[in-house]
């Protein structure tokens, strides 16, 4: 058995009973298409602390439903998970490297009201959450690429922010670059669809030497730490308080 709960707009409980069949899952799909589609910030409480198991002609259509809202799950901005399994947090951990956008967590079953707050305290819901998107500060001439996050980024603000890049990604020069996260709102989930934004992102390595990461998010110090050794230029993350050092590394003032 599947329920789906709407506990305050933009947050939503699913509750996980006994066995679930493939109509359980054509619930879930009615009743959250049309979440995932509208705009985010979404909050997603699962309470799996009577799931017992899942049909497999369930599991197949619940894996179609995900993969086909692939896009959309960015939208998820927290995720609270409510069992006393251990394997099910351990599977949060896992899964949470691959979709770092999301806020995860689990709880126990005597910390619903706990894991209800965690998911209904969704970024953009205070009035300083929401500001320009994204903003081209420096455009390269003088070796820095700089730019300020603070809002949600949209396919308009990525657009308007390399539009200026162009000479850089048709040069030879090597350029450091400076991103600042003021007060970040998550992203237009239509961005994974854009080819040409990969191929710019992916153009920008090569003219890459060093490269700022100021006040992002904590899942995004992580992924860089993560990728750093991988990349052939410097990357380092800077708290916010310590913005004027970045500044100083990229050669910036």
């Amino acid at each position: 058995m599947l329920t789906v709960q709407k506990l305050k707009p933009q947050v939503f409980e699913v509750t996980l009973q006994g066995i679930v069949t493939k109509d359980d899952i054509d619930t879930m799909k009615r009743e959250l298409t049309p979440v995932l589609e509208s705009e985010g910030p979404i909050g997603l409480v699962i309470r799996a602390e009577d799931w017992a198991d899942a049909t497999a002609d369930a599991i197949a259509e619940d894996m179609k439903f995900e993969f086909g809202q692939l896009p959309q799950w960015a939208k998820i901005a927290k995720l609270a998970m409510v069992t006393d399994l251990q394997a099910f947090s351990a599977l949060l951990k896992w899964i949470d490297p691959v979709l770092p956008m999301i806020d995860m967590r689990s709880f126990a079953s005597t910390e619903i009201e706990a894991a209800r707050a965690f998911a209904s305290d969704l970024p953009g819901t205070s009035p300083d959450a929401s500001g320009r998107g994204i903003r081209l500060l420096a455009d390269g001439s003088d070796g820095v690429v700089a730019f300020e996050v603070d809002g949600r980024i949209t396919k308009s603000d990525v657009d308007a922010v390399f539009a200026p890049l162009q000479g850089v990604l048709q040069s030879d020069r090597k350029v450091n670059l400076l991103a600042v996260f003021r007060n970040w709102d998550g992203f237009d989930p239509a961005l994974f669809m854009d080819s040409g934004l990969m191929s710019n992102k992916f153009g920008m390595i090569g003219h890459m030497e060093r490269y700022a990461i100021v006040g992002a998010p904590g899942w995004m110090r992580s992924l860089v730490q993560t990728m750093a050794p991988m990349m052939p230029f410097e990357m380092r993350f800077f708290d916010a308080e310590s913005e004027a050092e970045a500044h100083t590394w990229v050669g910036w003032t």
